[in-house]
C-alpha cells in the first residue's frame, strides 16, 4: 500500500492544538531549533504548509533587518570618509542630470579601505564592484550606483534618483552632507523592500525548485511521498544554511552553489528523520499507516 505524507493541523494530538501565543512560541523556536533539533522538522510538517509559510515571512524579515541595518551602518561609515574626501579634494564634484553622472578632473576617484571601497568612476573602467577583493562598497557608474555588503549585490539606476531628488542632482563640498543622508534613506529603503521581497518570495521559488530535486530523490526510497512535507522540511533547513552561509562568508570562503550543497546536506538529513522516525521517538504518535 502506497503511503502519502500529508499532514495537517488535523493529525496533531489535542495538546498540539494551541493558542496563537503558543503557536508563535513555537514559530520563534524555528529561527534556532532546525540548526540541532530533527524532531522541530517532523512537527512542523505536522503542523502543515500554512504555519511554515507565516515562518518564511518572519524568517525574511529578520534576514531583512540585518541587511538593512548593515546596509545603513556602511552608509554612516562612509558618509565621514566622504566628507573628509571633498575636503581633501579626493572626490571629484558630480553632476546627475537625467540618469547620467559627470564629474571633474579625470572621472575616475577611487577610495580603497582594505575590503572596503567608496569609489567613483564615470570612464567606465571600473564598471562594478570586484566582489573578490572588496566585501563592502559603493561605487557611482555613468548611469548607476552600486553597492555591495555581505547579504550580495544591489544596482540602483541613477535614473531612480533623478526622479526621487530632481533632476540635475548636484553634489559638491555645499550640497553633499545634505543630500548623501537623503540618498542613504532611498538606499536604505530600497535594500529593506527589495531585500523583503527576495528573502521571502525570491527564497520560496528557490526552495521549491530544489524541494523537485529533493522530492524525487525521496520518492526512490519512499513510495507516494507527497511534495508539501519536503517542502516545508527545505524552508527550515534553509534556516542553518543561511546561518553557515554567514559565517562562512565572513571568514573569505564562499563559490558559486555553496548555498545549494550545504542545503541540500542540511535538508536530507532532515528528511531522512522526518520519513524514518523510530517508535518512541516523537512523531511516534502518528496513525500506523503513517509511520515508517
Amino acid at each position: 500500500m502506497e503511503t502519502h505524507l500529508d499532514f495537517g493541523q488535523a493529525d496533531l494530538p489535542e495538546e498540539g492544538k494551541e493558542g496563537a501565543a503558543d503557536k508563535l512560541i513555537w514559530l520563534l523556536k524555528g529561527f534556532v531549533y532546525p540548526i540541532w533539533n530533527r524532531p522541530y522538522y517532523l512537527e512542523a510538517v505536522m503542523r502543515g504548509m500554512g504555519l511554515t509559510l507565516v515562518f518564511l515571512l518572519f524568517f525574511a524579515l529578520l534576514q531583512t533587518i540585518v541587511a538593512t541595518t548593515t546596509v545603513a551602518s556602511s552608509l554612516s561609515r562612509f558618509s565621514t570618509e566622504i566628507e573628509r574626501a571633498y575636503v581633501s579634494g579626493e572626490i571629484p564634484d558630480i553632476r546627475i542630470e537625467n540618469g547620467i553622472a559627470s564629474t571633474s578632473g579625470s572621472g575616475k576617484y577611487l577610495i580603497a579601505n582594505n575590503r572596503q571601497l567608496v569609489g567613483v568612476d564615470t570612464t567606465g573602467a571600473t564598471p562594478a564592484i570586484d566582489t573578490n577583493q572588496f566585501s563592502e562598497g559603493i561605487l557611482l557608474t555613468r548611469t548607476e550606483i552600486h553597492l555591495v555588503n555581505e547579504d550580495g549585490y544591489q544596482v540602483i539606476p541613477l535614473t531612480d534618483l533623478n526622479q526621487t531628488f530632481g533632476n540635475p542632482i548636484v553634489l559638491d563640498s555645499a550640497s553633499v552632507t545634505k543630500l548623501w543622508s537623503r540618498i542613504a534613506v532611498f538606499i536604505d529603503l530600497a535594500v529593506f523592500f527589495g531585500g523583503f521581497l527576495f528573502y521571502s518570495v525570491g527564497r520560496f521559488i528557490y526552495l521549491v525548485m530544489l524541494g523537485l530535486v529533493v522530492w524525487a530523490a525521496a520518492s526512490l526510497s519512499r513510495n507516494g511521498v507527497d511534495f508539501a512535507p519536503v517542502l516545508i522540511t527545505g524552508i527550515f533547513a534553509n534556516v542553518p544554511t543561511t546561518y553557515l552561509i554567514f559565517l562562512l562568508r565572513n571568514i573569505g570562503f564562499t563559490f558559486f552553489g555553496l548555498r545549494a550543497l550545504l542545503l541540500f546536506g542540511i535538508w536530507g538529513i532532515a528528511m531522512a528523520y522526518v520519513l524514518k522516525v523510530p517508535k518512541g521517538q516523537p512523531g511516534s504518535d502518528l496513525p500506523e499507516d503513517l509511520k515508517p
